[in-house]
């Protein structure tokens, strides 16, 4: 062991460990010359306060780490071991960075450098930097590798009362060397610590079955230093001789009152006069607040584990204004400035790994329905302070304009106190209430809490808006409930409501389902349907809607029924009407059976009755045929047999709903590839139509193309199908030009029937809003006035984002001479 090259007072000092052990003490006593020690003592080099920054360190859950015991063998570390990072040039940010990354091989408690100590994992835990027997009773800490004198006094001031402070906090005694031999060795690992300081050379020799590394000797010999002159400056830490301790712990932090203050308990040791606890925010490290702790709490128990002078009179216990809706964590200063700023030094305890979101308006919706038009909700909402008045609202969920508003009353909710932890008043939360919504709308629901009897923000209000919550109020105009034929007489029943205007006379159309032209009309009454008002709502009309009647065909003829409203007498649309068409219910009536006549030369026998002739076979249907010019050349016959089994339908659909057929039936080949699309097949989606909040049917997932709006636009998903299809997860990139294509998975309405995805195609065509107008209004053929036109306006509106997608519906329309169906 070296002592000093003076031989005199290594005599000395050799006298006196003699007469110690002659006495029985059972104290080691070994002392180093020192010039690091000398020029830290003399010099008053402050260390650096610890700075926590855990949370990041998984592995010292036995959950994540394969149900490895994280304990320390005693309940409570035994000693403090030493380590340095081994490389020249590192940082202490990147260290840790690194060490988070690989930490399923090693990681250590803390890190220090010449400014900062900084704590990664929890010390009262194991960490696993220097093999079975370090890592089962030691706090381990890195030294990362400065290069100055300056910086290494001030990184070993750090490191000296950092270690004293620990071995003070976990009751481990005064610092003692662990005993090592000058050669590896491989000792029992059952054998305790001899000693509560170590550095990691020592643990390797003495206990090297895991690891041989010899840090920090070769770091701590570039300024002439070694473990005992570490060792005396730990002690004389320890024993208070030099810089005193400034040590703290939170023991508790909550919010209390209405939500806008918290209730903070803890301690701080240090010598200086003043205290002050600061609010904090996490997110810029800047000061929010500060209050000044005028009398102390008394901590006996902290003046049991620190020895220091008035260190009961360290506690605090106060409740402190904070912001609404902050991420925040308390630091207390000790200060000998009375103001609590740092002028003549002041020792701060950041407690920044307890931090706290600060009260912001709490709801939750309970339930929710739709009955008609009437909306009944069961909610609750907690402004975070008293209001005279609550007032729930029904807002587009697009424009977040408010639709309709109900004053409701303040019900008490005795579960909602309890789960916001007896905030002051937070049982007077509830909400239960019924109030009418106009349909066909997507709406979001929100509370206001206000001081104005009408439900304005006069006096003050709070609002909560339940985001996450859509209600679709969308509802079907018409219906056919039943459609029958007796030889040649139709019967239907029904309902149609006219929403934007009321018409005098109601007429039923029977229409030739091959040719799409009338058979015959009937004026017929508009009947009362109260099970219609029921499902449409308290609405103007919706009483007025029904349809029943039979009407004469002639026979042999496949029909369908077409309603119309209108105020001209005969039927036509003179004076203005509306209509609407079942194309998808057709009947087939029964064929007359004419009798061949009798020839005047040959009468009939009594017992030769004529035979009549053949009538055509009711199983066999008229086909169909294309209208005039259609020309599908290049396509094959399964195409084709789609195309001729669905154009009759979209043709009727579109006219009937100010529509252009040929647009309608080229968007379906180009979103449905002629009806032979996985989507088109498992789920009758022929325009490619999203599930969006406002669908309550049945889905389907699909992989699907998109293209990017603007340029430099960050999206999630895949850049080519292949990695879609290959089950990858999704990733965020940024895509440079605008129309880049990209791939997403997303939900698809599913469809019974393909007939069914034509109807929802014009719903969404015709009542798809954006704002106060209808999104895709200049594809209608009133307003487009050509399938160019309404081409064009399709992708304005945003139906697809390919950006030649205009062009190629007008191309597909003239290719195959779609056109004629207009």
């Amino acid at each position: 062991m070296y002592y000093s090259n003076c031989r005199e007072k290594q005599r000395n000092i050799q006298v006196v460990v003699a007469i110690v052990l002659l006495i029985g003490m059972f104290i080691s006593i070994k002392v180093s010359a020192s010039a690091v020690n000398d020029y830290i003592i003399n010099n008053n080099i402050k260390p650096a306060n610890e700075t926590l920054q855990l949370g990041r360190i998984y592995n010292q859950d036995p959950k994540i780490n394969g149900n490895l015991n994280m304990n320390y063998d005693d309940g409570k570390p035994k000693m403090i071991i030493i380590h340095e990072i081994g490389v020249d040039g590192g940082t202490i940010n990147g260290s840790i960075d690194y060490m988070v990354r690989t930490q399923d091989s090693a990681f250590v408690h803390a890190f220090v450098d010449d400014s900062r100590l900084i704590t990664i994992a929890d010390k009262s835990k194991k960490s696993w930097g220097s093999g079975g027997y370090g890592n089962r009773y030691g706090i381990q800490i890195e030294q990362m590798r400065v290069t100055s004198k300056a910086a290494f006094y001030k990184q070993i001031a750090t490191l000296a009362n950092w270690t004293a402070q620990q071995m003070v906090k976990y009751d481990m005694g005064a610092p003692k060397l662990m005993s090592s031999p000058s050669t590896p060795q491989r000792n029992d690992l059952s054998t305790k610590p001899d000693g509560n300081l170590a550095t990691h050379k020592m643990i390797s020799y003495k206990y090297n079955q895991t690891t041989d590394h010899v840090d920090p000797d070769e770091y701590w010999a570039r300024f002439g230093y070694d473990i005992n002159q570490f060792r005396d400056l730990v002690a004389t830490y320890y024993n208070g001789n030099q810089v005193k301790q400034n040590v703290g712990y939170l023991d508790t932090l909550g919010i209390t009152g209405e939500g806008n203050t918290i209730k903070v308990r803890g301690w701080h040791y240090s010598p200086k006069k003043y205290e002050f606890l600061f609010i904090m925010d996490a997110d810029t490290g800047k000061e929010i607040s500060r209050q000044q702790v005028s009398q102390p709490e008394i901590r006996n128990d902290v003046k049991s584990v620190y020895k220091y002078n008035n260190a009961e009179k360290s506690g605090f216990n106060k409740v402190l204004w904070v912001p609404r809706g902050k991420t925040i964590y308390v630091m207390s200063r000790k200060t000998d400035d009375p103001k609590g700023n740092d002028s003549g030094g002041a020792d701060d305890i950041r407690f920044s790994s307890n931090v706290i979101k600060t009260f912001s308006n709490r709801g939750y919706l309970d339930s929710v329905s739709l009955n008609g038009n009437t909306l009944s909700m069961r909610a609750w909402f907690w402004a975070g302070q008293s209001y005279k008045y609550q007032f729930v609202f029904a807002l587009d969920a697009t424009t977040g304009k408010e639709l309709s508003r109900k004053a409701a009353n303040i019900e008490t909710r005795v579960d909602v106190k309890r789960a916001l932890n007896n905030l002051t008043n937070s049982e007077k939360s509830g909400v239960k209430v019924q109030l009418a919504v106009p349909i066909d709308k997507n709406i979001k629901i929100m509370i206001r809490r206000t001081n104005d009897p009408k439900g304005n923000e006069r006096g003050g209000k709070s609002d909560y808006i339940f985001g996450g919550k859509t209600i679709s109020s969308y509802k079907s105009k018409f219906n056919q409930n039943s459609l029958s034929v007796a030889g040649t007489t139709l019967s239907t029943r029904g309902w149609f409501w006219t929403q934007q205007a009321t018409y005098k006379y109601q007429y039923i159309f029977v229409m030739d389902k091959n040719t799409n032209q009338e058979l015959a009309r009937k004026l017929t009454p508009i009947l009362n349907r109260s099970d219609v008002k029921n499902y449409l709502g308290n609405l103007k009309g919706t009483n007025q809607t029904g349809f029943d009647t039979s009407i004469k065909l002639p026979g042999n003829k496949q029909a369908y029924i077409m309603v119309r409203r209108t105020n001209d007498p005969k039927g036509n649309g003179i004076g203005g009407y509306t209509e609407i068409s079942f194309p998808n219910k057709v009947v087939q009536t029964k064929a007359t059976l004419p009798v061949k006549p009798v020839k005047p030369s040959q009468p009939a026998k009594p017992s030769q009755p004529v035979k009549p002739s053949q009538p055509a076979k009711p199983s066999q249907p008229v086909k169909p045929s294309q209208p005039a010019k259609i020309d599908l050349t290049g396509t094959n016959d399964t195409q084709k047999a789609w195309f001729n089994a669905l154009y009759a339908s979209a043709q009727q659909l579109a006219k009937a709903n100010d529509l252009f057929p040929s647009v309608m039936m080229s968007q379906a080949i180009a979103e449905s590839a002629w009806g032979q699309s996985e989507l088109a097949k498992t789920g009758n989606n022929l325009f490619g139509v999203k599930a969006d909040p406002s669908w309550t049917g049945a889905v389907v997932n699909r992989l699907t193309l998109e293209n990017t709006t603007a340029a430099n636009q960050t999206v999630t998903g895949y850049r080519t199908e292949a990695e879609g299809r290959a089950g990858k997860p999704a990733t965020t990139f940024v895509l440079a030009n605008k129309g880049t294509p990209y791939y997403i998975y997303t939900g698809f309405r599913k469809y019974a029937s393909q007939s069914e995805s034509l109807r929802d195609y014009v719903t969404k065509i015709k009542t798809t809003v954006n704002g106060s107008t209808y999104r895709y209004q200049g594809a209608w053929r009133s307003k487009a006035g050509s399938y160019q036109n309404a081409a064009h306006a399709l992708k304005l509106g945003g139906y697809a984002t390919a950006p030649d997608y205009a062009t190629n519906l007008t191309n597909r329309i003239e290719k195959y001479k779609l056109y004629v169906l207009d």
